[in-house]
């Protein structure tokens, strides 16, 4: 990619971006932000029109400035958006190639033969099934290579699976590219700095604001580690009373694919809880929201049973995934947004505007002319991000639940949410967030639970 400009009103571009990759080789692009990865990916696999600059596969020109012809590449990208299709086994999904015909005529027991090579060749006997419809999110993971290579795909692209697998799941992944890598196969991990610490790649490239910032290679990339290291740094997390009174109590609990689950959180700690896939999540998330009991176990809250005795209105707050949209109404002015749920508070229907006067003073120091917003439609991520936070000051629960908040955020969104947390932390109030990422660069966390799923299917690591 030599100079590649685009002009899209649909997604943040990129600007003047370079970029070599060659073959056999396995690759990393570090994004410092989120700004032009999405039309990186876009453009990589479709020949979608750009503004300025040149794109060559396999030293062939395939787009450029004067010229788009709308083609699809041979370049497979996976993610955490399924590319299989439910209804049918492994087998069929890894030699139903999106980017390659389909013979007319399928033979299976060709296919077999060549599916039982691939899991030779790759170390994949106790993993896949062929006749399997049922299968996790790691095993896809692996399905959707083999089918990049049955289809002998110029590139592979692994954009970010390191927040829908487990560490070890990942490992897995990167093993198994290697090998991939060695039969002259190319591999783009696109991934947070973070994360890059653990990669082993051929080369590198910094991206910010859709520009290519830094390249490095094999040799150079000990550079990597102090220039990285002014991106991921973040405030020392609060350090809680050892004499915090204890909160919340969960009490050897089963229930679904919750297995012996046992923890316990304090005013002022923070508890991340590491899970496998989002679903596992909204069992706890039901429990907490009092509309589902357990199997088993007990559930302990300020001393009393958490269902024989309800707790306080406001006590437990549960902010979802999006978290610069949860609980907003774009309609409504700044302060009102502000006020949602203060009436449940003060037990009463009524705001007084005694209340409300003071609430906007205070708000106003932090905030400025923003609390005299008609509307909150035009805010920034991270002006709905302190919004949220003022209103859980605001309302002061005794423990509020995060679920996946970091979850599509680029870095420096992580990190504000991060200090959100330390913040709400030092005021007292317990927190537990629900990831599928391991955060402990962004040390948010006191304790981490890892939640492991009752019955594990066989071959998942």
């Amino acid at each position: 990619m030599e100079h590649v400009s685009t002009k899209d009103d649909t997604l943040s571009n990129l600007n003047d971006f370079n970029m070599n990759l060659f073959q056999g080789e396995t690759a990393a692009i570090i994004k410092l932000n989120d700004v032009g990865v999405d039309k990186l990916i876009e453009i990589l696999c479709y020949n979608r029109p750009i503004s300025a600059g040149r794109i060559y596969i396999q030293e062939k020109l395939v787009n450029h400035h004067d010229y788009s012809n709308f083609t699809r590449n041979s370049i497979s990208i996976i993610d955490r958006n399924s590319k299989m299709i439910s209804d049918l086994s492994v087998l069929d999904n890894i030699f139903l190639s999106p980017v390659k015909p389909t013979k007319i005529m399928i033979r299976k027991k060709q296919q077999y033969r060549e599916f039982l090579w691939l899991c030779n060749e790759y170390d994949l006997h106790s993993i896949l099934n062929a006749d399997s419809k049922e299968i996790t999110i790691f095993q896809r993971c692996i399905v959707e290579i083999l089918r990049a290579v049955v289809s002998e795909s110029k590139l592979i692209i692994i954009n970010q699976l390191e927040e829908i697998l487990s560490g070890n799941q990942f490992e897995y992944i990167k093993n198994l590219l290697e090998k991939v890598a060695g039969h002259q196969f190319t591999v783009l991990f696109i991934c947070f700095p973070h994360q890059y610490r653990s990669h082993k790649c051929d080369r590198c490239l910094l991206i910010h604001n859709g520009h290519d910032v830094k390249a490095a290679d094999r040799y150079s990339q000990y550079m990597m580690h102090t220039l990285l290291s002014d991106y991921i740094s973040v405030p020392t997390p609060c350090t809680k009373e050892s004499t915090a009174p204890l909160l919340l109590q969960i009490i050897h609990l089963y229930m679904d694919t919750l297995y012996d689950l046992t923890f316990s959180v304090t005013a002022g700690e923070c508890i991340g809880i590491l899970g496998r896939e989002e679903k596992d999540f909204l069992l706890i998330l039901q429990l907490l929201g009092r509309t589902r009991k357990p199997d088993i176990g007990k559930i302990i809250f300020e001393g009393q049973d958490f269902y024989q005795k309800a707790p306080a209105v406001n006590s437990i707050l549960i902010v979802q995934r999006d978290i610069a949209n949860t609980m907003m109404m774009n309609e409504l002015s700044y302060l009102d947004n502000l006020c949602i749920g203060l009436n449940l508070r003060l037990n009463t229907p009524f705001r007084s505007k005694r209340i409300l006067k003071s609430i906007k003073k205070n708000v106003e120091m932090n905030v400025g002319n923003l609390v005299n917003a008609e509307s909150i439609d035009f805010l920034t991520k991270e002006e709905r991000i302190h919004l949220l936070y003022e209103r859980l000051c605001l309302l002061h629960p005794k423990l509020v639940v995060f679920n996946c908040p970091f979850s599509e955020n680029d870095l420096a969104i992580k990190q504000f949410i991060a200090q959100m947390i330390n913040r709400l932390k030092t005021k007292g109030i317990a927190i537990i967030i629900l990831t599928l990422e391991n955060c402990d660069y962004l040390n948010v966390s006191d304790n981490i639970i890892m939640l492991n799923p009752k019955n594990p299917p066989v071959g998942s690591l």
